[in-house]
């Protein structure tokens, strides 16, 4: 049977088709379930652009995404949107370079596939933004869900930096808009691109899509939405740079007391001790006495650290020592990045 996959165009529409219906940021399994795909032969690889299947399979995929059936099936449309994929015939040549220059790999291959690229200890540094590879954190979600969904705002507070919290803010978005879409409308801004007043605002206004605005304008723009705005401020301690004055949090102060909106801050110094301008000629801190949540990010504990680590080992043929769980578990402490580094390094002795 003949293999099939998107073109350059198709592969286009896809991603475009995605994020019409606001898909694009499940994980492979939720969108295998939209899709009646199956997850591993057809979504992982669409999504990785690595794909080959049936061409009835692409198809059904694409009349999912919303795509008119008869278009789909016709001749036009397969000639713009997909290509088949030829496989050359090897050479007897090739077949004895790779039995003997190569025997050694096909060893390898053949014990564990895929065992030189697929270290299960990745991302070793950033944010996670694929929820598949987000771990640990489920108590820390579900008590700013709990605030939240009681009208207050959250600080999320990690003391210890790489700690975590932007990946969170991340899961927060993505549960925000795949299990909470008719009542949350999340906003991530990363305030380390964001230097002045007025790049926050128009940044906050792109993720809206709306026109630029502040005040009055702004609030009226509020009034027409229909779910209420969750809004996430990574590196939060980047609003006393000189860019940013205090009426920017007394803005969304007054935003949040109004109903329209709520925030998440992330901060690595407790909000109460951040914005000493707050605290001037008797005024309050907005964002302080707002946030009256607060949701402390802490390393894991040592069965944490062993719950992950026996996650990320399954079905790869590779099982740490209890002695070599113990050392990875004292010498990171827990921190998850420090911890994916260290065990990144470790399986690739194994490998």
């Amino acid at each position: 049977m003949a293999n099939w996959r998107l073109s350059n165009e198709g592969y286009k529409l896809f991603n475009e088709r995605l994020k019409a219906n606001g898909w694009d940021s499940l994980n492979k399994t939720e969108l295998a379930t939209l899709l009646k795909a199956d997850r591993n032969n057809i979504v992982t690889n669409l999504l990785n652009r690595d794909h080959e299947g049936q061409l009835s399979k692409l198809k059904a995929v694409m009349i999912r995404l919303g795509l008119d059936e008869d278009d789909v099936e016709s001749d036009s449309f397969a000639r713009r949107y997909f290509e088949e994929v030829k496989t050359p015939a090897k050479s007897l040549s090739d077949d004895k370079l790779e039995s003997g220059i190569f025997q050694r790999e096909e060893i390898a291959t053949n014990s564990n596939t895929n065992s030189f690229t697929q270290n299960p200890f990745v991302p070793r540094s950033g944010t996670i933004n694929d929820p598949e590879h987000f771990f640990g954190r489920d108590k820390e979600i579900y008590d700013v869900f709990e605030a939240i969904n009681s009208g207050d705002c959250v600080e999320l507070l990690g003391k210890q930096r790489q700690i975590g919290k932007s990946s969170i803010l991340i899961q927060i978005k993505n549960l925000a808009i795949t299990k909470f879409r008719d009542k949350w409308e999340p906003i991530y801004l990363n305030l380390n691109t964001i230097h002045t007043e007025p790049d926050f605002y128009e940044s906050f206004c792109d993720e809206l899509n709306i026109s630029g605005c502040t005040g009055n304008d702004l609030k009226r723009q509020f009034r027409k939405r229909q779910n209420r705005i969750l809004l996430l401020l990574d590196e939060t301690e980047n609003l006393t740079e000189k860019g940013f004055t205090r009426e920017v949090r007394q803005s969304l102060r007054g935003f949040a007391d109004e109903g329209y909106l709520i925030y998440v801050v992330a901060v690595f110094t407790p909000l109460k001790e951040m914005f000493k301008d707050s605290h001037e000629q008797g005024k309050t801190s907005p964002f302080q006495d707002r946030c009256t949540t607060t949701v402390e990010i802490n390393p894991w504990d040592e069965k944490t650290v062993c719950r992950f680590i026996t996650s990320k080992l399954e079905n790869t043929g590779v099982c740490f020592s209890n002695a070599e769980i113990e050392k990875l578990w004292l010498e990171s402490q827990g921190h998850p990045q420090k911890l994916m580094k260290a065990c990144f390094d470790l399986y690739r002795q194994y490998r």
